[in-house]
């Protein structure tokens, strides 16, 4: 593995366990503040969660085949597209979802990935508090899906 490949990992790793600092505290802040106006409110009402889940290569060929209208999103830089990618997957930056700057139909089951699946993760969880209530993320990314064998494309 070159040197600078390892340095966009440990960057790329820096920077999810960061994103995840910040989603998991704004995620404390926002449950307490949900929590006083239910408990203040005697006819609160329930909201529907919304749904995502981490699944194994295996599952995922599964939910490939079980799921016609499928969303693929690789959420990895171009640069790393060399490496490999599912089929029918359309690019989106995990930058890009990061600031928003992104237009993918919320009404859609979506799955996500990146290369060893942190990224990805992060990204699952920016969609879903922005409304997004069918999300899937690749566990071990492109990485574990390649080491099962399964098809990429290039």
């Amino acid at each position: 593995m070159s040197f600078k490949y390892r340095s966009v990992i440990t960057v790329s790793a820096c920077l999810v366990v960061l994103v995840l600092l910040l989603i998991l505290c704004s995620k404390n802040s926002n449950n307490s503040a949900v929590s006083k106006t239910a408990s203040s409110s005697a006819s609160a009402v329930a909201v529907k969660a919304p749904f995502h889940k981490v699944l194994t290569p295996q599952q995922v060929m599964r939910l490939i085949g079980e799921t016609p209208d499928l969303l693929i999103v690789d959420v990895r830089s171009p640069q790393e597209l060399q490496e490999g990618k599912l089929q029918n997957s359309v690019l989106v930056p995990f930058w890009n979802i990061m600031r928003g700057n992104y237009n993918l139909p919320n009404n859609r089951t979506i799955l996500l990935y990146c290369a060893v699946g942190g990224r990805s993760y992060a990204a699952m969880q920016i969609m879903a508090r922005n409304g997004y209530s069918k999300l899937y993320n690749l566990k071990g990314g492109i990485a574990q899906w390649k080491k099962e064998g399964l098809p990429v494309v290039y």
